[in-house]
């Protein structure tokens, strides 16, 4: 699998990455750059390894990230139970796009993102988004730390 590079950006950095057509540039509490391949685009920020993948981001719609603090064992039961149920990964929900399972190599915990190339808002209102946070909820339970779920949207006007 490929790797996923991640970091935060504003202002002059974020815009100088809305023009490069490699890097989707999401907004929400702050603004997140994410690029797929083999090669960081960004100077600081963070790789994760794709474990699972299916279909490709869009230049337009919504993103749920999950940030999961877990061990290894509890983040391949995760991914399995995920897998296993691809609903709860939006898998089947309108608008449906995309969804990435990955791992950060340096202390194997695991971050997930979903996009919605619209009607995102109706996977958050359904039981599965509900499952999909319980999960995440039980699998961190034994560090003591929850998951950290942020939304984000991504327009055509971010990537030119």
């Amino acid at each position: 699998m490929s790797n996923l590079y991640m970091t935060f950006a504003s202002g002059s950095v974020a815009d100088r990455f809305r023009e490069n057509p490699d890097v989707l540039v999401a907004s929400g509490n702050e603004t997140i750059l994410l690029a797929e391949g083999d090669k960081s685009p960004f100077q600081s920020g963070k790789a994760f390894r794709i474990e699972e993948a299916e279909g490709q981001f869009a230049s337009k719609g919504n993103i749920v990230y999950a940030n999961v603090p877990v061990d290894s064992n509890a983040r391949s039961l995760l991914f399995h139970r995920l897998l296993t149920e691809k609903s709860r990964l939006g898998a089947g929900h309108d608008g449906f796009t995309a969804y990435r399972l990955g791992v950060d190599p340096d202390d194997n915990h695991g971050i997930v993102l979903i996009q919605f190339a619209e009607a995102g808002n109706k996977f958050r209102d359904s039981t599965d988004y509900v499952l999909f946070q319980e999960w995440l909820k039980d699998a961190v339970e034994q560090k003591g730390a929850g998951p950290i779920i942020k939304h984000y949207v991504v327009t055509e006007a971010d990537n030119l």
